[in-house]
């Protein structure tokens, strides 16, 4: 080797040296940026903070934005670059370190606002980021679109079902939209789905509305508001109010995009309705979108005491109007045999499943049977709620199941009332008791005993002496001298196994990786080879979020619904609505999966998204490695709590 190029190889280095170093004392910068600065109230809209000089930067303080906006995380992750420049035999390489972070936020109020400068730390360094003004807009009214809220009561007493139905009027096509309602998160109420509508499931205008955490299923149909046609988007809640008062429910607003009126339409409302197909604005132009927020009016609602006067004996919260069905099988048992009695709840609709009112507390029932204190949770079918219970009956006197009693409160006309349902005959026989004398065989039932015959040359052993007996040789190799010779034998025996086993091994050989690869099967196996490392590495850096999010739902799709394709369109939320389901039902190994699990595998969705829809960051190797880890992680944790 040449002194010159050994000289150049070391100016090289050095050059690659001093640039890292320059690289590692590049000055801390941050810049903030909105997807727009005029929004409305209640409309979600994209925070990234862009820090530049370290890929490392300290959790940001948030909590300055949270006086006027909701604020939630929507993931981030390194922006670093490296760029190699030879100038003369001069090699420069320059390596610029960022991070990007990703906030979700909704304007709480309307008028000018600003997302006041916010700290950036990393290393002792820190720097602050431009404050950025909004003006927010209050959601306005459209004579294309209108949004309506109402209630099925305008009086109700404390824990009575209301029913919220929420309308929402279109003339023209929607695209992209969000639903913003406050009320959800009211404490004075508990909100709950209704009972499944039981037809019409599955419909071409069901649609799937999402409410922030929370989901709805909406249908759609034609109707008429102030004399106008329009397409009507519908969906229910139930409000059961917690406390007594006044209450007049917070507004909602819907936020949505839709071509501006006088475009040409190529399809029909219906077959573009929320979301323009899956081809819209592919080929040619696309129409030009408007951003609309539309309010809604804010019903009241009286809420009452339930009166403690004349309250029944039993009585635990069913308020509506309800009749009470019986029937018990079989008819005819004797005592102490099982009685299935099943009761069947018809009348107002109900929140969820309340318990039935407790059967051992009522004196009819349990003077003549047994009653367990425990019983199952009511399913719905068929309009109505169904209760399974068990009964025994004490003595043979029993004719009938007696009344049972289910009081409840109607609020029509403001008491307590007391369902009751028919009386069930019953054939009871009294149970045969057994005695000591049938335990010894000495009861006037016992079977007649069989004497032994005699016999002349009785039992063998007993009357031969010695000499009937055959000497045999013992020994382990004994049971082999029917087959002759020792060695003969083990050949005829051994022979086959062995020809078999070399035959499967020179079935098997060259083939053992591919045999076994496809019998691996489970879903955590095959999340193992969709992230596997000879995997990733054939990844571009652009499209590492997009295959870890797509290999994250099959995974979750398999182990809990035991399909993957029934989760390709999961999010985080519907994915720990599932685990929590689960665990409740005791599954897994006893013990609930823990919070960091979870919030590992919410901060991988969001990383993974934030990459996707909104520039998040995925720009090198690194980053890569980072969000694979973090997502194995998570998913082996949730692997291990849930065996």
């Amino acid at each position: 080797m040449s002194w010159r190029i050994l000289g150049g190889a070391l100016l090289a280095s050095a050059a690659i040296v001093s640039s890292q170093a320059l690289a590692q004392d590049e000055p801390l910068q941050a810049a903030a940026a909105v997807q727009s600065r005029q929004v409305y109230v209640g409309q979600h809209f994209l925070l990234q903070i862009q820090v530049q000089g370290t890929d490392q930067p300290d959790a940001v303080d948030i909590s300055p934005l949270e006086d006027d906006f909701t604020v939630s995380e929507a993931g981030g992750g390194a922006s670093n670059s490296t760029s190699v420049s030879i100038v003369n035999g001069s090699m420069t390489r320059q390596v610029q370190r960022g991070y990007n972070f990703n906030y979700r936020l909704a304007a709480r109020r309307a008028g000018d606002l600003q997302i006041p400068a916010l700290l950036i730390s990393a290393g002792g360094r820190s720097v602050r980021t431009a404050p950025i003004a909004l003006r927010v807009m209050p959601p306005q009214e459209n004579d294309d679109f209108k949004l309506r809220l109402s209630l099925s009561e305008s009086r109700a007493y404390i824990g009575q079902p209301v029913t919220l139905t929420v309308e929402w009027y279109l003339a023209r096509e929607v695209r992209e939209y969000s639903f913003t309602m406050p009320l959800l998160e009211d404490r004075r109420f508990e909100i709950v789905d209704p009972p499944a509508a039981g037809s019409g499931a599955g419909s071409k205008d069901e649609i799937e509305v999402q409410l922030g955490d929370r989901r709805a299923t909406g249908r759609t149909s034609p109707g008429q508001l102030n004399g106008r046609q329009y397409t009507v988007l519908r969906f229910q809640k139930l409000l059961i109010p917690r406390e007594a008062g006044n209450m007049r429910l917070p507004q909602a607003t819907v936020t949505f995009t839709s071509p501006q009126p006088g475009q040409p339409r190529s399809r029909g409302l219906f077959d573009d309705f929320f979301g323009g197909g899956a081809f819209s604005g592919v080929f040619g132009r696309g129409p030009v979108l408007e951003t609309l927020a539309i309010p809604s009016g804010r019903p009241s609602l009286e809420v009452l005491e339930l009166p403690s006067a004349g309250r029944p004996r039993g009585f635990n919260g069913w308020i509506g109007k309800f009749e009470l069905q019986a029937e018990a099988a079989p008819a005819d048992v004797k005592v102490g045999e099982p009685v299935t009695l099943r009761l069947q709840v018809k009348g107002s609709r109900v929140s969820s499943t309340l318990p039935l009112p407790a059967l051992d507390q009522q004196p009819a029932l349990t003077r003549d049977f047994r009653v367990p204190r425990e019983i199952g949770a009511g399913q719905s079918r068929d309009g109505a709620l169904h209760f399974t219970q068990t009964l025994r009956a004490r003595h043979d006197a029993v004719d009938a199941i007696p009344p049972i009693e289910f009081p409840y409160f109607d609020p029509d006309l403001g008491e307590y009332a007391v369902a009751t349902s028919q009386p069930i005959p019953l054939s009871v026989e009294p149970s045969r008791i057994v005695t000591a004398d049938d335990a010894e065989g000495l009861g006037a039932s016992a079977p007649r005993q069989l004497e032994v015959e005699s016999s002349e040359q009785g039992i063998g052993h007993s009357y031969t002496d010695a000499a009937a007996l055959v000497q045999m040789q013992g020994g382990a190799g004994a049971w082999l001298r029917p087959l002759g010779p020792t060695w003969l034998a083990l050949l005829l025996l051994g022979l086959p196994p062995l020809a078999y086993g070399a035959l499967l091994a020179g079935s098997l050989q060259g083939q053992s990786k591919r045999v076994f690869g496809w019998r691996s099967k489970s879903p955590h196996a095959r999340w193992r080879n969709a992230v596997g490392a000879s995997v990733v590495e054939r990844w571009s850096e652009s499209e590492a979020a997009q295959a870890v999010l797509a290999a994250l739902r099959e995974y979750f799709g398999a182990r809990l619904e035991g399909r993957a394709s029934s989760a390709a369109a999961w999010t985080y939320s519907d994915i720990e609505a599932r685990l929590a389901a689960r665990f409740s039902r005791g599954d897994g190994n006893g013990s609930a999966l823990d919070a960091d699990s979870l919030a590992l595998l919410r901060n991988v969705f969001e990383r993974c998204e934030a990459s996707t829809y909104a520039g998040g960051g995925a720009q090198d190797r690194e980053w890569v490695r980072h969000l694979v880890d973090d997502a194995n992680t998570a998913v082996l944790r949730i692997e291990e709590a849930l065996r």
